[in-house]
């Protein structure tokens, strides 16, 4: 068996070409896949980031996080960044939400994403792929708070929020 290489190791080689955006992911092959072996250490390392405010930390515990494998313990950091400034990963934090932790906690920022573009997703384009995510989302989470964000949504007669609706018949 191959031993488990250190989280940080794998962190400090990220860091060396974090600038390197299209070639970040390769260090995310040294994880296995969705299998959590290192849970405690993204924890860890993710609460680091959320405390120095550090954006490349956060950047890489998201990409390992998902690599890894996400579930509910991973709620509290998620809830405690997804509305931060400090960072501009509110998309990829959307689609956490959206696919591992459509927990009805997360229902206030993502409305809150979705009606302020211009603080929470200053890369969307035309399509507004972090509102349709928003949307996605709120429908996983589908609780009556989240459907009642949804009709907020819809109120804005936005087309991106009805071309994400429209998968949901």
């Amino acid at each position: 068996m191959i031993e488990k290489k250190a989280l940080q190791d794998i962190y400090d080689e990220y860091k060396q070409h974090s600038d390197d955006y299209f070639n970040r992911h390769k260090y995310f092959r040294q994880i296995p896949d969705k299998e959590q072996l290192y849970k405690e250490d993204v924890l860890e390392l993710l609460g680091e980031a959320i405390n120095n405010k550090d954006v490349t930390l956060l950047q890489f515990c998201i990409g390992a996080a998902f690599t890894d494998g996400i579930d509910a313990y991973y709620t509290l950091p998620f809830k405690t960044i997804i509305m931060e400034r400090w960072h501009e990963e509110h998309e990829d934090v959307v689609q956490i939400v959206q696919f591992h932790l459509n927990n009805d906690v997360f229902t206030d920022a993502l409305l809150e994403i979705a009606l302020h573009p211009e603080v929470y997703r200053k890369f969307d384009d035309e399509n507004e792929s972090t509102l349709r995510k928003c949307v996605h989302a709120l429908v996983a989470i589908n609780s009556p708070k989240a459907k009642r964000a949804i009709e907020r949504l819809i109120e804005l007669n936005n087309p991106n929020v009805m071309f994400a609706l429209e998968n949901y018949g």
